[in-house]
């Protein structure tokens, strides 16, 4: 298996938006669409690759504008936890919202395949409540949209937040293996991507041992 992978700033907010998926087979999913469809679709031209997947590892307005639009014109499944593509999106409890006729394709399933490339979707809740994490267990990588910055955390102080849960969130994080390579989705730090061991050594979120260090944290 070969990795395909692109990981994209785009939009005023420092969005990083990522393209992955089986390079042999040349099927690609994207995770979080926002800002400019255009040029996510040109980037997939001009690498030759298929879109089949659209994952969100959140609902919220600076993730998913894209989405419609890339949905529309390519027929791909779009995947997400069930809260989050069953009553938030459609909703517009996120900051917009998407007809569920717009999502013809959906997922909500625990992983996905694209091509012999598996996704496997780790629900993270606390920054929004089907926030979910993006592992591809074979690479390393892993996904973490608004639950894992470089260097800091996720907001909890949104409407249907909860520093709570961001807490243990980060605490199944935290058990994965060292090596694994973190992808947030904004360049909000000193680098745009980090090992989990470093970010265990120097993000005091992960530092944390309990949930009252934590609560301390994030409400300063």
């Amino acid at each position: 298996m070969s990795l395909y992978f692109r990981q994209l700033s785009l939009g005023p907010m420092d969005n990083f938006v990522y393209l992955f998926g089986d390079a042999e087979a040349r099927q690609a999913a994207v995770v979080d669409p926002a800002w400019d469809a255009a040029a996510i679709l040109k980037q997939l031209e001009e690498d030759g690759f298929r879109l089949t997947h659209i994952i969100l590892s959140h609902g919220h307005y600076d993730h998913i504008n894209a989405l419609q639009e890339l949905a529309e014109k390519t027929g791909a499944t779009v995947c997400a936890q069930a809260i989050e593509l069953e009553k938030l999106i459609p909703s517009g409890a996120g900051g917009l919202a998407i007809p569920r006729s717009s999502l013809k394709k959906t997922d909500t399933s625990g992983s996905v395949a694209i091509g012999e490339v598996t996704a496997e979707m780790i629900h993270t809740p606390g920054h929004a409540p089907g926030s979910q994490c993006i592992l591809i267990k074979s690479a390393g990588v892993l996904f973490t949209g608004d639950t894992l910055f470089m260097g800091t955390c996720g907001r909890s102080d949104l409407p249907l937040s909860s520093p709570e849960q961001l807490f243990h969130s980060l605490q199944r994080i935290k058990k994965l293996d060292d090596s694994t390579m973190i992808y947030p989705g904004h360049n909000y730090g000193a680098t745009p991507c980090n090992s989990l061991k470093n970010e265990k050594k120097t993000n005091p979120f992960l530092m944390a041992a309990t949930l009252e260090q934590f609560l301390q944290l994030v409400s300063r």
